[in-house]
């Protein structure tokens, strides 16, 4: 007896294929990361995919198959949510705390006044990175491959 099914897992070949043809160029860098919000008071804690492709940071999210959401509100429509920036639009890229990073996005801190989290911090918290934009704006992302995520704009200032 079976008692869920599972559908066919996409082949990821495949899918960065796809997403290289749409976006044009190569994708250099990817990883899986929550998009947590804006500086500018949007706050959305979507859970998605962030990548570079040529000169462009691309961050989108996919429907879920929620079944619990179904049953109890019926059918509801997915709204896909892509957000993207130029790598020469960042100011800087530094990893804060969650807590330091919700203060931010309730609008009870600036960005670039988040000091960076030290080691000590980073043990006893999540650590986010802050995206500072040189419009002034930033963005907050849990991402899986900080480190590198970081060292694409390190490479880039020297």
């Amino acid at each position: 007896m079976q008692w869920f099914r599972q559908k066919q897992a996409e082949d990821p070949t495949e899918f960065w294929r796809e997403v290289e043809a749409r976006r044009g160029g190569t994708v250099g860098f990817y990883s899986f990361a929550s998009l947590l919000g804006r500086s500018d008071g949007s706050r959305l804690d979507l859970p998605g995919l962030l990548y570079v492709v040529n000169e462009t940071a691309w961050f989108e999210d996919f429907e879920k198959d929620n079944w619990l959401a179904r049953v109890v509100t019926g059918t509801r429509k997915f709204q896909k949510t892509e957000l993207s920036f130029a790598v020469a639009e960042v100011a800087e890229v530094r990893t804060v705390t969650r807590r330091r990073a919700a203060l931010c996005l309730a609008g009870h801190a600036r960005a670039e006044a988040l000091p960076r989290a030290s080691p000590l911090a980073l043990f006893f918290s999540v650590p986010i990175v802050n995206v500072l934009l040189r419009t002034g704006s930033a963005i907050f992302f849990d991402i899986l491959k900080r480190e590198e995520f970081a060292a694409l704009f390190e490479a880039r200032k020297a």
